[in-house]
């Protein structure tokens, strides 16, 4: 019925961290959060910092 349509199934791997947009978020605020660290701040203020800069 798929082929009839014109459509194709593309199988993906079961995981795939390059589609999952949260694993994108994810490491760009631990990229942000450790270059806050290095200025000698805590942890829970540089993770606040980093939720409001990058939402």
């Amino acid at each position: 019925m798929i082929k009839q349509t014109g459509c194709e199934v593309i199988f993906l791997p079961s995981y795939s961290p390059d589609l999952n947009k949260i694993e994108k978020f994810w490491a760009r605020l631990k990229n942000y959060v450790s270059k806050i660290i290095t200025e000698g701040k805590n942890l829970i203020d540089a993770v606040n910092e980093a939720f409001i800069v990058l939402s």
